[in-house]
C-alpha cells in the first residue's frame, strides 16, 4: 500500500475504457476495418409489372376468343393455349369461365374494370342542368357501354342455357341494367312520364336490341344513336294522366 491507497480490482475495472469513452464505430464496418455496402431493399415493381402484363394478356385472349368461338368453343385450355400460359395459371388465376367471360366483357366496356352501375355513378349526369345535353351524355354513355359488350352476348346466353353460374351473372347484370334505367328517367323526363317508359329504354339499350340492328339490318353505329336519342327522348316526354303526350 502506498500513499495513494489501495487499488483492488473494482478500483482497476473502473479505469479501464467503457464503450462510451470509445470511438464509435463507422457504420457498415467489419471488425477488419473493411467497409461493408449496405443490403439495398428489394424491389418486387418489376416482377408486378410483369404479372400484371401476363394477366391483362390472358383477358385480352378470352376477349377476342368468346366473340369468335361462343360459350362453349372457347375452353380454359384454349384460352391458355393461345395465351401461352398454362390452363392452371388460368383457373387460378381468374376462377371458373364464366368469371374470366365477365372480366374479358369489362375489359372491353365499362371503363376496363367498373361495372355498369359503377360506370353509370361516375357519370354524375344529375349535375348536368341542361336537359338536351343530359340527353345526349346519356346517348353517348349507352353507345360507349353496348357497342363494345355486345359481341359478348351469345356467349353469355348461351352460357346461361348451360351453366348455373353464368344464368346467376346474366341475371344479376340483367337486373343492374334495369336499376340504372329506372335512376336515368327520372333524369330524363321533363315531367311524369308513362308508366312503361323504364321498360322501354330498357329494350332500346339492350346489346340484343344493338345486335339486331347493327348485324341483321346493317345499322352503322353513328345511326343506332341518332335512333335511341329520338326514341329515349319520345319514351320519357311528359304525359298527361291519360298516359297521351
Amino acid at each position: 500500500m502506498d500513499g495513494r491507497g489501495a487499488r483492488g480490482p473494482l478500483a482497476e475495472a473502473g479505469d479501464a475504457p467503457t464503450p462510451a469513452d470509445e470511438p464509435a464505430s463507422t457504420a457498415g464496418a467489419s471488425t477488419t476495418g473493411t467497409s461493408v455496402a449496405p443490403r439495398r431493399a428489394y424491389d418486387a415493381s418489376g416482377r408486378r409489372a410483369a404479372a400484371e402484363r401476363r394477366r391483362a394478356h390472358v383477358v385480352a385472349t378470352a376477349s377476342r376468343l368468346f366473340p369468335e368461338r361462343g360459350w362453349t368453343g372457347t375452353t380454359i385450355a384454349g384460352v391458355a393455349r393461345e395465351a401461352g400460359v398454362s390452363p392452371e395459371y388460368v383457373s387460378k388465376t381468374f376462377g371458373a369461365k364464366q368469371a374470366l367471360l365477365m372480366l374479358a366483357m369489362r375489359s372491353a366496356s365499362f371503363a376496363g374494370t367498373a361495372s355498369l352501375s359503377e360506370s353509370f355513378a361516375a357519370l354524375r349526369l344529375a349535375e348536368e342542368l341542361d336537359p338536351s345535353a343530359r340527353l345526349d351524355r346519356f346517348v353517348e354513355f349507352v353507345c360507349a357501354s353496348v357497342v363494345p359488350m355486345a359481341p359478348f352476348v351469345p356467349s353469355m346466353v348461351q352460357g346461361a342455357s348451360e351453366d348455373l353460374g353464368m344464368r346467376n351473372l346474366l341475371q344479376a347484370a340483367r337486373s343492374g341494367h334495369v336499376a340504372v334505367v329506372t335512376e336515368v328517367v327520372p333524369l330524363l323526363a321533363s315531367g311524369p312520364a308513362h308508366p312503361d317508359a323504364i321498360d322501354e329504354i330498357v329494350v332500346l339499350t339492350r346489346s340484343e336490341t344493338y345486335l339486331v340492328l347493327s348485324g341483321e339490318l346493317g345499322w352503322s353505329v353513328e345511326r343506332y344513336a341518332a335512333w335511341l336519342r329520338r326514341r329515349i327522348a319520345a319514351a320519357v316526354a311528359a304525359r298527361d294522366v291519360g298516359g297521351r303526350r
